[in-house]
Formats: structure tokens, C-alpha cells, sequence
């Protein structure tokens, strides 16, 4: 589900003011920067897709389009 200012997401209870101030600003700052919708995504959908590494920071940056994921 997606948050907007209308509808935020939920704070996680059982965190410190600060803690939780400092999660609902790092999730705005994520929120703009994703689509209000999956069909709002565009790029291929074949091929291999070579990600840079501020986008794929946790390893693996290459995906071959063609291969689904694993379930």
C-alpha cells in the first residue's frame, strides 16, 4: 500500500520520538521517488538491464529481463 499525504504509512509502535521521526522522514524521502502505482513503471522488458551501483548497492546489479523470478 502506498503512502501519501493523505493517507501516511503507519509508525511503528514502540519506538523512541526521535527513532520514529527519523523513519517517517527517510520514508518520505523514499516515497517520492517511487511510482503511486505499478503501471506507472516503464523501462524493458527483455535483454539484460545493467543497474548502477547507487541503485543496486546491496550486490548484484546485473538482470537478465527474460528469466523469472523465483517464487
Amino acid at each position: 500500500m502506498s503512502s501519501n499525504p493523505q493517507h501516511p504509512a503507519p509508525a511503528p509502535s514502540g519506538l523512541s520520538g526521535a527513532v520514529a521521526e527519523d523513519l517517517a522522514l527517510y520514508r518520505e524521502k523514499f516515497r517520492r521517488r517511487l511510482p503511486e502505482a505499478l503501471d506507472q513503471l516503464h523501462g524493458p522488458t527483455q535483454g539484460v538491464v545493467q543497474l548502477p551501483l547507487h541503485m543496486a548497492w546491496s550486490g548484484m546489479t546485473s538482470y537478465d529481463m527474460s528469466k523469472r523470478p523465483a517464487t
